[in-house]
């Protein structure tokens, strides 16, 4: 880990969200058969925990803290909604709360 007051360098930050991030949202548009979809979304989580760790080598404690929040809610969404993305379970609950809401105002306004 940089010592404090250190900056980390940029291509260190766009590895880890490559993993924690990038790699976990691109997977989650995949369409696989039941077995075969448990087994890459259980490597991107463990592609995720490599990003996490490749923070904490070589990034600062932002950005490793970042990338372990976001890997535990990648965890936690892959338990609860069955993707390993945390921005595609954002994405399945903002279109089922908001949608209904949008589409009747959309409806009556034109």
């Amino acid at each position: 880990m940089l010592e404090p007051g250190q900056p980390t360098p940029k291509f260190i930050v766009r590895q880890v969200f490559g993993w924690v991030l990038v790699l976990p949202l691109l997977v989650s548009f995949i369409k696989l058969p039941f077995p075969l979809a448990l087994v890459l979304s259980l490597g991107v989580l463990a592609a995720s925990l490599y990003g996490v760790q490749l923070a904490r080598r070589h990034a600062s404690r932002r950005v490793a803290l970042f990338a372990a929040i976001v890997t535990a809610l990648n965890g936690v969404s892959f338990l609860a909604m069955s993707t390993p993305s945390v921005l595609k379970a954002l994405y399945y609950i903002v279109w089922l709360y908001a949608y209904p809401h949008y589409s009747n105002w959309a409806y009556w306004s034109f």
